[in-house]
């Protein structure tokens, strides 16, 4: 995976070589990661949103109109225990789970509007919490 920082690269060649990747679906992830980077970095508009699940954890997402949807491209859950987990184009999944693939939705999963400051200083700060 060239064009990405050492330590996103090896992240991503560890993560193949655990999960057994095939080339194949190791071309689709760096596709993946690549587009989820160009999407954070460009200019789209953008939306927040906030939800508390049934387990306590808060989940907060950054996303960006791309091709007629909100596209997730950054994922924060931050658990009453303190566990935190940070999803975005750097570390798409690890082995308690990954960004979002679905189209965000904010009516379906009942979000609550949340500020670009508010998501930023959450996504900064994983001591900050929605019910705090």
């Amino acid at each position: 995976m060239s064009g990405f920082p050492d330590e996103v690269e090896g992240y991503y060649v560890e993560l193949a070589e655990r999960r057994g990747w095939s080339e194949e679906t190791s071309a689709a992830i760096r596709a993946t990661v690549e587009l989820i980077r160009d999407l954070d970095r460009g200019t789209a508009p953008r939306t927040y949103g906030a939800v508390v699940d049934d387990h306590g954890t808060d989940w907060l997402y950054e996303a960006v109109w791309h091709e007629r949807e909100w596209v997730v491209i950054r994922q924060l859950g931050s658990g009453e225990d303190g566990e935190v987990t940070r999803y975005w184009w750097q570390r798409l999944e690890d082995d308690e789970g990954m960004l979002t693939d679905q189209a965000l939705d904010r009516e379906e999963w009942g979000l609550r509007p949340l500020s670009r400051e508010d998501f930023y200083t959450a996504w900064d700060d994983p001591g900050w919490s929605l019910t705090a």
